[in-house]
């Protein structure tokens, strides 16, 4: 099976799987992966690519034979599946009926039929999300990892965007991945706005961003671009000139052991670090 280890970092620090949380964080050409323990000690991060997409059985098996994770004990405190989609909806949980899940959806978009729908729930929200997921590539995972939840990129950023996003003055935060853009837009703590957006290049996420800023009403002086994903350096200037003030987004905080997660670019990997 070709791949491309293109970074794997840990620490050889021994804890029970009983006491760790796995993230898994799939791509088009791969996934990425992070292992802390409960008290939010980093012990291995990891990023694989591949030459091509995967089957699920096959992305299956290379996520089980991947150095730092223990596929043979799988008895993990926490297994979180998280897939990137383009389709999903808020619901506050007082509103919530689970068997109304696809008319949600349908009310923002056209479910593509072969995708299956779930959902997550978010404590600092009070409210469900419901998403689209490849239903082959979520029963490979669940076959394989028993007990594995399924979240979304929405439901992670939201939840660590709510915890900073307290103050009066609003604020965006901007996620950018292959060929799209997630987007979250906040006011006094709360969620305006939460969508996923196509975008092919930077030129593209920044539009999206702008154009929430002006739709919403968001252009103040003190309001805030988060950004985090696939990010760069004149990307990161060219948002400045757009916007009163810039910060990279990395997450939920951490810490470590190993010196040689100082070299980590956290804010490349909010999903799988928060």
């Amino acid at each position: 099976m070709p791949q491309i280890v293109t970074d794997i970092i840990t620490t050889d620090r021994a804890v029970a799987n009983s006491d760790k949380r796995l993230s898994i964080c799939l791509r088009p050409n791969g996934f990425s992966f992070s292992v802390f323990t409960n008290g939010r000690l980093l012990l291995t991060v990891g990023d694989i690519q591949t030459a091509s997409q995967l089957p699920p059985d096959q992305l299956v098996q290379l996520v089980l034979a991947t150095e730092g994770i223990d596929g043979d004990t799988l008895d993990y405190r926490q297994m979180r599946l998280i897939i990137p989609t383009m389709q999903s909806v808020w619901i506050p949980a007082h509103l919530y009926d689970p068997s109304l899940d696809r008319q949600y959806l349908n009310t923002v978009c056209q479910p593509d039929p072969e995708q299956g729908i779930f959902r997550t729930f978010s404590p600092s929200l009070n409210a469900h999300l419901v998403f689209t997921a490849p239903n082959s590539t979520v029963l490979a995972f669940k076959i394989a990892m028993p007990g594995i939840d399924v979240m979304c990129q929405h439901s992670i950023l939201v939840d660590t965007m709510m915890h900073s996003a307290t103050s009066s003055h609003p604020s965006i935060l901007l996620h950018v991945r292959p060929q799209a853009a997630d987007i979250q837009a906040f006011y006094n703590g709360r969620l305006l706005l939460s969508n996923s957006f196509p975008a092919q290049n930077h030129d593209e996420a920044l539009y999206h961003a702008l154009s929430v800023m002006k739709h919403l009403h968001l252009e103040t002086p003190d309001m805030e671009l988060s950004i985090c994903g696939l990010v760069d350096r004149d990307f990161y200037t060219q948002l400045q000139h757009f916007f009163p003030t810039v910060l990279l987004h990395t997450g939920t905080p951490f810490t470590f052991l190993n010196p040689d997660f100082q070299t980590l670019h956290t804010y490349l990997h909010t999903l799988i670090l928060s």
